[in-house]
Protein backbone atom coordinates (compact mmCIF):
# COMPACT_ATOMS: atom_id res chain seq x y z
CA UNK A 1 0.00 0.00 0.00
CA UNK A 2 1.34 3.47 -0.92
CA UNK A 3 2.01 5.90 1.82
CA UNK A 4 -0.22 8.89 1.86
CA UNK A 5 1.45 12.22 2.43
CA UNK A 6 0.82 13.79 5.77
CA UNK A 7 0.45 17.49 6.34
CA UNK A 8 -1.02 20.15 4.13
CA UNK A 9 -0.79 19.66 0.42
CA UNK A 10 1.15 22.15 -1.70
CA UNK A 11 -0.89 25.08 -2.79
CA UNK A 12 0.32 27.63 -5.29
CA UNK A 13 -2.37 29.61 -6.98
CA UNK A 14 -2.03 30.28 -10.67
CA UNK A 15 -1.96 34.08 -10.24
CA UNK A 16 1.03 33.78 -7.92
CA UNK A 17 2.95 31.72 -10.49
CA UNK A 18 2.20 34.29 -13.23
CA UNK A 19 3.35 37.11 -10.93
CA UNK A 20 6.61 35.32 -10.12
CA UNK A 21 7.22 34.59 -13.81
CA UNK A 22 6.68 38.27 -14.65
CA UNK A 23 9.21 39.40 -12.02
CA UNK A 24 11.68 36.80 -13.24
CA UNK A 25 11.28 37.99 -16.85
CA UNK A 26 11.81 41.65 -15.87
CA UNK A 27 14.84 40.66 -13.81
CA UNK A 28 16.34 38.90 -16.84
CA UNK A 29 15.66 41.97 -19.02
CA UNK A 30 17.40 44.29 -16.54
CA UNK A 31 20.32 41.90 -16.26
CA UNK A 32 20.67 41.83 -20.06
CA UNK A 33 20.62 45.65 -20.14
CA UNK A 34 23.40 45.77 -17.54
CA UNK A 35 25.45 43.17 -19.38
CA UNK A 36 25.29 45.35 -22.51
CA UNK A 37 25.70 48.70 -20.72
CA UNK A 38 28.82 47.94 -18.66
CA UNK A 39 31.11 47.17 -21.62
CA UNK A 40 29.90 50.29 -23.41
CA UNK A 41 30.65 52.37 -20.30
CA UNK A 42 34.00 50.61 -19.89
CA UNK A 43 34.97 51.53 -23.47
CA UNK A 44 34.12 55.22 -22.89
CA UNK A 45 35.78 55.50 -19.47
CA UNK A 46 39.40 56.16 -20.62
CA UNK A 47 38.20 59.04 -22.79
CA UNK A 48 36.14 60.50 -19.96
CA UNK A 49 39.12 60.30 -17.60
CA UNK A 50 41.47 61.90 -20.14
CA UNK A 51 39.03 64.74 -20.73
CA UNK A 52 38.64 65.31 -16.99
CA UNK A 53 42.43 65.33 -16.54
CA UNK A 54 42.82 67.87 -19.37
CA UNK A 55 40.19 70.13 -17.80
CA UNK A 56 41.78 69.81 -14.37
CA UNK A 57 45.25 70.58 -15.73
CA UNK A 58 43.94 73.70 -17.48
CA UNK A 59 42.30 74.93 -14.27
CA UNK A 60 45.43 74.09 -12.24
CA UNK A 61 47.68 75.92 -14.74
CA UNK A 62 45.57 79.06 -14.49
CA UNK A 63 45.37 79.12 -10.71
CA UNK A 64 49.01 78.00 -10.46
CA UNK A 65 50.06 80.97 -12.61
CA UNK A 66 48.16 83.31 -10.27
CA UNK A 67 49.73 81.72 -7.20
CA UNK A 68 53.19 81.94 -8.77
CA UNK A 69 52.73 85.63 -9.60
CA UNK A 70 51.60 86.39 -6.04
CA UNK A 71 54.02 84.21 -4.07
CA UNK A 72 57.03 83.18 -6.13
CA UNK A 73 57.80 85.78 -8.80
CA UNK A 74 59.47 88.16 -6.34
CA UNK A 75 62.44 85.78 -6.01
CA UNK A 76 62.17 83.53 -9.09
CA UNK A 77 61.22 86.26 -11.56
CA UNK A 78 58.06 86.61 -13.63
CA UNK A 79 57.08 83.19 -15.01
CA UNK A 80 60.15 81.73 -13.32
CA UNK A 81 62.55 83.43 -15.76
CA UNK A 82 65.18 84.24 -13.15
CA UNK A 83 65.88 86.61 -10.32
CA UNK A 84 67.54 86.30 -6.94
CA UNK A 85 66.51 82.63 -6.63
CA UNK A 86 66.97 79.74 -9.09
CA UNK A 87 65.46 80.06 -12.55
CA UNK A 88 62.57 77.61 -12.65
CA UNK A 89 61.64 78.18 -16.30
CA UNK A 90 64.70 76.41 -17.66
CA UNK A 91 65.16 73.24 -19.65
CA UNK A 92 67.80 72.02 -17.25
CA UNK A 93 65.65 72.38 -14.12
CA UNK A 94 62.38 71.10 -15.54
CA UNK A 95 63.85 68.11 -17.39
CA UNK A 96 65.81 66.83 -14.37
CA UNK A 97 63.29 67.44 -11.60
CA UNK A 98 60.20 65.29 -11.06
CA UNK A 99 56.82 66.66 -10.04
CA UNK A 100 57.25 65.02 -6.65
CA UNK A 101 60.62 66.73 -6.13
CA UNK A 102 59.18 70.14 -7.06
CA UNK A 103 56.28 69.53 -4.68
CA UNK A 104 58.68 68.62 -1.86
CA UNK A 105 60.83 71.72 -2.52
CA UNK A 106 57.77 73.97 -2.26
CA UNK A 107 56.29 72.10 0.69
CA UNK A 108 59.33 72.00 2.96
CA UNK A 109 61.56 74.70 1.52
CA UNK A 110 65.34 74.41 1.10
CA UNK A 111 67.52 74.43 4.21
CA UNK A 112 70.24 77.05 4.26
CA UNK A 113 68.54 79.22 1.63
CA UNK A 114 65.87 81.90 1.55
CA UNK A 115 63.38 79.30 0.23
CA UNK A 116 61.08 78.79 3.20
CA UNK A 117 58.46 76.09 3.62
CA UNK A 118 55.22 77.08 1.89
CA UNK A 119 52.98 74.24 3.06
CA UNK A 120 50.53 74.97 5.86
CA UNK A 121 51.80 71.84 7.63
CA UNK A 122 55.17 73.58 8.02
CA UNK A 123 53.86 77.04 8.85
CA UNK A 124 53.48 78.28 5.28
CA UNK A 125 50.43 79.72 3.59
CA UNK A 126 49.68 77.19 0.85
CA UNK A 127 47.43 74.13 0.94
CA UNK A 128 48.50 70.84 -0.62
CA UNK A 129 46.10 71.53 -3.49
CA UNK A 130 47.65 74.93 -4.16
CA UNK A 131 51.11 73.35 -4.20
CA UNK A 132 49.88 70.84 -6.81
CA UNK A 133 48.56 73.78 -8.82
CA UNK A 134 51.99 75.42 -8.70
CA UNK A 135 53.67 72.18 -9.80
CA UNK A 136 51.22 71.86 -12.71
CA UNK A 137 51.93 75.45 -13.73
CA UNK A 138 55.69 74.95 -13.61
CA UNK A 139 55.38 71.70 -15.59
CA UNK A 140 53.35 73.57 -18.24
CA UNK A 141 56.39 75.80 -18.86
CA UNK A 142 58.57 72.83 -19.85
CA UNK A 143 57.72 72.54 -23.59
CA UNK A 144 58.94 76.12 -24.28
CA UNK A 145 61.54 76.41 -21.53
CA UNK A 146 64.77 78.07 -22.66
CA UNK A 147 68.20 76.63 -21.98
CA UNK A 148 69.64 78.20 -18.83
CA UNK A 149 72.75 76.25 -17.78
CA UNK A 150 73.26 78.47 -14.71
CA UNK A 151 69.64 78.12 -13.56
CA UNK A 152 70.71 77.59 -9.92
CA UNK A 153 72.08 81.14 -9.69
CA UNK A 154 68.94 82.82 -11.02
CA UNK A 155 70.49 83.51 -14.40
CA UNK A 156 68.24 84.58 -17.22
CA UNK A 157 68.02 82.87 -20.60
CA UNK A 158 70.41 84.24 -23.19
CA UNK A 159 69.09 85.24 -26.51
Amino acid sequence: MAATPTGPREFEPEWLQRSLDRYLAWGLVFMAVLIVAFPIYWLREPTLRADAKTEQDAAYMKSGADLFAKNCSTCHGPSGTGGTAPTLNSKQFLSTTSDNQIELLITGGVSGSSMTAWAQDYGGSLTAEQIRELVTYLRSLEPNAPSVPDWRTGAKAKG
